[in-house]
């Protein structure tokens, strides 16, 4: 019989400054942020990272994912991934005025960007599936995309 690990969850609410962030490969997480933050780290994980991130300011992580997977992105605040490497990344919602940076990865499964929102990503991605609407933007290291 296998034992499947449980998920773990990691949130944040309110006003938060921290530079220490360690997700380890202890299976998939889920990491939420609310409200105004400076929040920065590592991750090393062979399994999924999910983000939801409601607010302003920046989170940053460097190392290295299996799957990174970013339900929701809204506010005035920038998601910088682009020294975190990984296999497959999926983009469900991303809106109003955040930017996510995007680091080497092998497949973008889905990117669907709203309002002003910015999508950059290094790199030679495939994008399976993407929606664009109002003055949002994919860009590549080079230059944009669509």
């Amino acid at each position: 019989m296998k034992i499947q690990k449980q998920l773990r969850r990691i949130e944040y609410e309110g006003d938060h400054k921290i530079d220490s962030l360690l997700i380890g490969n202890f299976g998939d997480v889920e990491f939420t942020a609310r409200g105004n933050f400076e929040l920065s780290g590592m991750i090393y994980s062979k399994k999924s990272v999910a983000f939801t991130i409601i607010g302003e300011g920046l989170i940053k992580f460097h190392g290295v994912c299996q799957k990174v997977i970013i339900h929701l992105v809204k506010g005035n605040c920038v998601l910088d991934f682009s020294e975190l490497t990984s296999s497959e990344v999926c983009c469900v919602s991303l809106r109003d005025n955040s930017t996510t940076m995007l680091g080497p990865t092998k497949l973008i499964t889905r990117a669907n960007l709203q309002d002003g929102a910015v999508l950059k990503y290094k790199g030679t991605p495939r994008l399976q599936n993407y929606t664009l609407s109002g003055s949002s933007r994919i860009e590549s290291a080079e230059g944009v995309l669509a």
